[in-house]
C-alpha cells in the first residue's frame, strides 16, 4: 500500500486548481496505467481564497497569514509532500517552508528542470505582473545559462487581463487574439519556448499546436507530483 500522501494548495485561482488535477489523472493513467479507484494518488486540496497579489502586494500580508494556515493545516492532515497551484504564490515559498517538516515540490523547479532537459537558450516568461517583477524564474534560468525574455509593460497589461478574465469567468475574442499575437512576438524574437508561468495561461487556449515550444507549468506540476507519488 503507497503510503504517500501529497497536499496541494490551490484555489489561487479555483479554475487552474481544478486544471491540475485533471491532469493528475490523466498522468497516472498515462504513465502508471491506473484504472481502478485504488490505482490513483492519494491527495488534500486545500483551496484558499486569499485576496490576490497578481499586480500588487497591498494585501500579501493578508494572503500569506492564510497561507500559512493552510501549510499547518496540510501538515496536519498526513502529507508527505506538499506543492502549491500557483505560480505567483512561489515567491512566498522560503517564507511558508519555515512552518511545516513536510518537503515542498517547487513547481518553478520542475519547469525550470524541463528547460535544462529540452535544451533551451531563450525562453520567454508569462505570467502575473507580480511574478514578472519578482524575476523569480529569470534568475533560475540565467543559472542554467538560458536567457529569459519578459514582456513589455504593454504585454503585461493583457496578460494580466487574460489571467482575471479566466479567474472570473469572462474572457473574449478580442483579448484571446492579443494574446496569440504576444506569443507569436515572442518566437519571432527567437525564443525557443514559453513559459505559462500562471496556472491560469493554460486554460486560455488549445497549445497542442506549439508542441514543446510552451510549457504549461499546470502540467509539469501535476507529472511532477504523479511521479513523486508512484516512483
Amino acid at each position: 500500500m503507497n503510503k504517500k500522501k501529497i497536499g496541494i494548495i490551490g484555489g489561487v485561482g479555483p479554475q487552474s486548481t481544478s486544471f491540475i488535477y485533471e491532469k493528475i489523472i490523466y498522468f497516472s493513467q498515462l504513465k502508471y496505467k491506473a484504472k481502478n479507484n485504488a490505482d490513483y494518488p492519494r491527495l488534500v486540496i486545500e483551496s484558499v481564497p486569499v485576496p490576490d497579489f497578481i499586480s500588487n502586494k497591498n494585501d500579501i500580508k493578508k494572503a500569506k497569514e492564510m497561507l500559512i494556515d493552510t501549510v499547518k493545516s496540510l501538515s496536519r492532515s498526513g502529507a508527505t509532500r506538499l506543492c502549491i497551484g500557483s505560480n505567483t504564490v512561489h515567491i512566498l515559498l522560503n517564507e511558508l517552508k519555515k512552518y511545516t517538516r513536510i518537503p515542498f515540490i517547487s513547481m518553478v523547479d520542475l519547469v525550470m528542470d524541463k528547460c535544462v532537459k529540452n535544451k533551451f537558450e531563450k525562453v520567454g516568461i508569462f505570467g502575473t505582473p507580480t511574478l514578472i517583477n519578482s524575476n523569480l524564474y529569470p534568475k533560475k534560468l540565467e543559472k542554467n545559462s538560458i536567457k529569459a525574455v519578459s514582456p513589455s509593460s504593454e504585454q503585461i497589461k493583457i496578460i494580466e487581463k487574460i489571467i482575471r478574465g479566466i479567474i472570473a469567468g469572462r474572457l473574449n475574442n478580442v483579448l484571446k487574439a492579443s494574446y496569440a499575437e504576444i506569443i507569436n512576438d515572442f518566437y519571432r524574437d527567437g525564443c525557443d519556448a514559453i513559459i505559462l508561468g500562471c496556472t491560469e495561461l493554460p486554460l486560455v487556449m488549445d497549445y497542442r499546436k506549439f508542441g514543446k515550444k510552451i510549457i504549461s507549468s499546470d502540467e509539469v506540476l501535476a507529472e511532477g507530483l504523479v511521479d513523486y507519488y508512484y516512483l
